[in-house]
This record gives C-alpha cells, sequence and structure tokens, in this order.
C-alpha cells in the first residue's frame, strides 16, 4: 500500500503492457479489497488495465454498530440528500493528485474513474471537475445530489468532460440507495448531453452486483482497450 498526497491505495498492475488504467472509489464502510474483488472478477488486468483502489480518508460512526467505519465524507445513510460540501471538497484535493498522476502513466484519454455507492458520488464529482478528458465513469448505486452543480468546483463540468461518457448500475431491490436515485442522476446527465448506459440489476446494495457484458462492453469502450465478458477467455500477456 502507497500514498499520494497522503490517500492510501492499493494497485492492481496489469499482466503485458499497461492500455489503461481505472480508479475505484468505495462505499461508506468498506475497504479498497471489496472492489479490488470486481476489477479480479472482470479481469481486467488480464486486459491491461491497471486497478487502483483508494481508501478513503475519513471515519465516521456506523449507524448500525456506532462504531468508526471509513467514508469519503461524513454522511448519514439515511440523509443521502444531504452532501457535507466541504467534506467532499476535501478529499477531491487529494483525488485529483492521485488522478492526475495515473493519468500521466497511461494518458487521461485511457482512464476512468469508477465509484459504488457513495464512492459513486464522488467519483462522478471528481470525473466532472477533472480539467483533462477522461474516458468516463462507471457508477454502481450511485445517489443523485439535491444539486449537483453545486459540488463541481465550476459550478457544472469542466470543458473537457461536457460530455463524459457516463455507465450506470443499481440494484432493484437496493433499500440503501433506491433505484429512483440512480435513474434521476441517469436523466440529469443526460439532460446535459451525457452519453448514459443504464443498466438494472435484480439484487440489492452490493457493489457491482449482477454485471456482466454490459460493463465489460463498455469500459472496452471508452478505454479503447477489449475486455472479455466473464466467463470468457481473456487476452494474454501478448496481444497486441
Amino acid at each position: 500500500m502507497s500514498a499520494v498526497e497522503g490517500l492510501e491505495r492499493e494497485v492492481t498492475e496489469p499482466v503485458g503492457p499497461h492500455r489503461a488504467t481505472v480508479v475505484w472509489l468505495h462505499g461508506i464502510g468498506q475497504v479498497p479489497g471489496d472492489l479490488a474483488e470486481v476489477a479480479d472478477r472482470l479481469r481486467l488486468d488480464r486486459a491491461g488495465v491497471r486497478g487502483v483502489f483508494p481508501r478513503a480518508p475519513v471515519t465516521a460512526p456506523s449507524l448500525l454498530t456506532g462504531l468508526p467505519v471509513s467514508c469519503w465524507f461524513p454522511q448519514s445513510v439515511l440523509a443521502l440528500d444531504r452532501i457535507d460540501v466541504e467534506g467532499l471538497a476535501a478529499v477531491l484535493t487529494p483525488l485529483t493528485a492521485l488522478l492526475t498522476a495515473e493519468t500521466a502513466r497511461v494518458g487521461a484519454a485511457r482512464t476512468l474513474v469508477a465509484g459504488f455507492s457513495q464512492g459513486a458520488t464522488v467519483a462522478l464529482t471528481l470525473a466532472l471537475g477533472h480539467p483533462e478528458r477522461l474516458a468516463g465513469t462507471a457508477l454502481y448505486a450511485p445517489y443523485l445530489p439535491p444539486d449537483l452543480p453545486a459540488l463541481l468546483p465550476g459550478g457544472g463540468p469542466a470543458p473537457a468532460n461536457a460530455r463524459l461518457p457516463v455507465w450506470i448500475g443499481h440494484g432493484a431491490r437496493d433499500w440503501v440507495v433506491p433505484e429512483r436515485s440512480g435513474e434521476g442522476l441517469r436523466d440529469l446527465l443526460a439532460s446535459w448531453g451525457h452519453p448514459v448506459t443504464w443498466q438494472r440489476y435484480p439484487g440489492g446494495h452490493e457493489p457491482f452486483a449482477g454485471v456482466r457484458a454490459s460493463l465489460p462492453d463498455f469500459l472496452g469502450s471508452v478505454l479503447g482497450t477489449p475486455v472479455p465478458h466473464v466467463g470468457e477467455p481473456g487476452p494474454t500477456a501478448r496481444a497486441s
């Protein structure tokens, strides 16, 4: 584990040539390994994709146990419409430094930001506010902030990412972040001119649960490297 601007992270290196990078942001109470398991299940390393998994630097009491859990900024899951704007802005500083360091490795156009739940909200604001054109963003169980433009440094997407491709997945039985929240975000981003891929899954509030062909297809398209579907043979280290 290493740090950029004090932000701890885990890294999965690609098998063979480094073709692209995905930065993954976990949800409240999770650890980097929860999304590393998703990347491993999708076998992204076999497709030449480097995985970067930062650890949320803030702790707040859990509503269930009262024990401290990790989060990107303090927030109650019972009040998802209440965003700590200052807390979000504070964590975007080290995340932007991390993202800039990763884009320097492989290029911004081959770098994507993904996130689950609260991590999806942070991933979206990080990607939309980035000054370089990114490949896209992938969000699972995101929630629609009451005023998304207010969370972005310039009051809206940076010009470079004004039409950023977005993939959104949501569980139909998600009682933590209701599906209507993801649908609302989908509709808002589409109204802004973003190409949005929407996928509805039967599960609940689990990171990237049920993902099969849609997400690999999206990643392969925007990252410019073939990503096999789960269960298909992956590219070898000598693939060109």
